[in-house]
């Protein structure tokens, strides 16, 4: 693919098995896609491959599977000077990337900037703090989501982060990619902000209406060896009883899920033990 000038936002959507580009509508409702500069990369075989015949609108095909291997490979042909992370199932609200460019142009040292989505159809939405703010933890705070993201791909892929690949869909710990993603950044002292928002409608599952399933509890105890070590099975008691409390699991339950939580714990000292992305 041959470079093209830099533009002021690009928005990279992840998608899969597309062979035409009729999602792109509904995701930019009453705006004229021409209006934007996106980067699609499309997870496919080779006998389902997505072309574009817009200027515009750029497409990679591949044949790689896993969410965070579609994210590094757009972060590593974005042309965006601020690039903003997508799914295929979302909407953007009006303004949204008048509020993105204008939130980057406040916080020029800003390597990442959140904003908030909302959800019609989730019973338990994210408890946001509604107070512009540098962040400096992830503690006491809704856990990012990518589609709230906004960055500098320049300067975080000179800096060396991106997503690890160990984890998101697809991957051996299916969740847990992006509070991984703004750890790194925090702790290599990078400028984190938040900005209270709306710019997008997301239409898929919440993670909190799955955080008892064994998926979760997985990718949630490897996440949480990276950030504590062995203090993790300590970690891990607490969460197991934060699930029964929050009727996420039943009691009955509970050995079950700290077995899943031990396990996930093991396999990630195994593959970390020697490059621990957050040390």
């Amino acid at each position: 693919m041959v470079q093209a000038t830099k533009v002021a936002l690009e928005i990279l959507i992840s998608t899969m098995d597309r062979t035409d580009l009729s999602f792109l509508k509904p995701m930019f409702p009453n705006r004229n896609l021409a209006e934007f500069h996106i980067l699609i990369i499309n997870q496919t075989s080779s006998d389902r491959i997505l072309k574009t015949n817009y200027s515009n609108i750029r497409v990679i095909n591949s044949f790689e599977r896993g969410l965070s291997k579609s994210r590094n490979l757009a972060f590593k042909n974005s042309i965006g000077e601020v690039a903003l992370i997508a799914d295929d199932d979302i909407i953007y609200l009006p303004r949204f990337d008048t509020m993105i460019i204008d939130a980057f142009q406040k916080y020029p040292d800003a390597s990442l900037i959140t904003f908030q989505m909302q959800c019609p159809e989730n019973p338990h939405p994210k408890k946001y703090i509604h107070q512009e703010r540098r962040i400096t933890s992830l503690r006491h705070q809704p856990k990012p989501s990518s589609v709230e993201m906004a960055l500098r791909p320049d300067y975080l892929m000179k800096k060396g982060i991106h997503f690890n690949e160990f984890f998101g869909l697809g991957a051996e710990f299916p969740s847990g990619e992006e509070s991984l993603f703004v750890l790194e950044m925090l702790n290599k002292s990078l400028k984190v902000y938040h900005i209270p928002e709306l710019i997008v409608e997301h239409l898929g599952e919440s993670t909190g209406s799955r955080q008892g399933s064994e998926k979760f509890i997985w990718a949630l105890g490897g996440l949480k060896y990276l950030e504590y070590g062995e203090r993790s099975r300590l970690w891990l008691l607490k969460f197991v009883f934060f699930l029964v409390r929050n009727k996420s699991i039943p009691i009955h339950k509970t050995i079950w899920a700290y077995k899943i939580g031990v396990k996930a714990i093991k396999r990630s000292k195994e593959i970390f033990k020697n490059n621990n992305p957050l040390k």
